[in-house]
């Protein structure tokens, strides 16, 4: 959400370690993001937590990378 803190570790960007985990990646087209990251079947994607979103698939054009995994994040209580 707007307002959001995100603590992100930029060490950790290993696909291959951070299947079903929360990332921040970055788009030319969109700036960066937080979504949660799969790796299926070898295929990289993105998923939204709203679902009504389809996932991302990384293309081979490599349009995004991924910046770090998301270790916590807070906001504002309402």
């Amino acid at each position: 959400n707007d307002g959001d803190i995100v603590a992100v570790d930029g060490a950790q960007t290993d696909p291959k370690q951070l299947s079903g985990k929360i990332v921040v990646t970055w788009q030319p087209q969109r700036g960066l993001m937080l979504s949660r990251f799969l790796l299926v079947n070898g295929t990289q994607m993105l998923e939204s937590e709203n679902l009504s979103y389809q996932p991302v698939p990384r293309m081979k054009n490599r349009n995004w990378r991924i910046v770090g995994r998301v270790l916590w994040w807070i906001r504002k209580a309402t």
